[in-house]
């Protein structure tokens, strides 16, 4: 049996300071990245909503000046001139369409034309719609290149208050004269937690 003092004994021992001082050292340059945090994630959920809402309250008086039409005759009028002026593809039937009016928020996406009168197939995913309208809009649409929720763009209905999960079918989440905005880094659609 080696004492102490012998080479054999003193060796594993430095070895294992060593060892330990260069992961001391190392490991503050290496740290792991932070865990998934559900707290921060509903933090960042309510201030995206937040500023979305108020984001709303300013379109609504800003850019929505006049409202919609109350009557329904007023409302078929309203339509039929979307009807005319919409553009989309034409392999369409027309049973299948859903016209509607699409908006490029102006903080958060840049765009050659902000808004446009466009109809989209009912069928459609509204993931494909989100794709359609940002070609159309000629917005930078890098949801399918990865990256961050802040480079994502995401669809919200005026409508119904709300941002759209991208699965979501256009047909059973839009009707005719609605409108939709594209909004960048708001992040996730965020669930009704009244309801739910």
């Amino acid at each position: 049996m080696a004492s102490s003092t012998t080479p054999e004994a003193a060796e594993p021992q430095s070895f294992t300071a060593m060892n330990q001082g260069d992961v001391d050292a190392i490991g503050s340059h290496c740290a792991r990245p932070a865990r998934f945090d559900p707290q921060a994630q509903t933090e960042r959920a309510k201030t995206a909503l937040s500023r979305l809402r108020a984001w709303g309250k300013e379109k609504q008086t800003a850019v929505l000046p006049k409202p919609k039409p109350s009557s329904n005759a007023a409302r078929l009028v309203a339509i039929n001139q979307l009807k005319k002026s919409a553009k989309g593809d034409d392999k369409t039937p027309l049973e299948n369409r859903v016209y509607l009016h699409v908006e490029a928020e102006a903080n958060t996406t840049t765009s050659k034309y902000p808004k446009g009168d466009f109809f989209y197939n009912k069928e459609w995913s509204v993931g494909r719609v989100l794709d359609a309208a940002a070609k159309s809009l000629q917005v930078q649409n890098v949801n399918n290149r990865g990256g961050g929720e802040e480079e994502r763009l995401r669809v919200f209905h005026v409508e119904a208050g709300r941002l759209l999960e991208f699965s979501e079918k256009t047909g059973d989440v839009f009707g005719s004269g609605n409108t939709m905005v594209l909004l960048r880094g708001v992040g996730p659609a965020v669930p009704d937690l009244i309801q739910a």
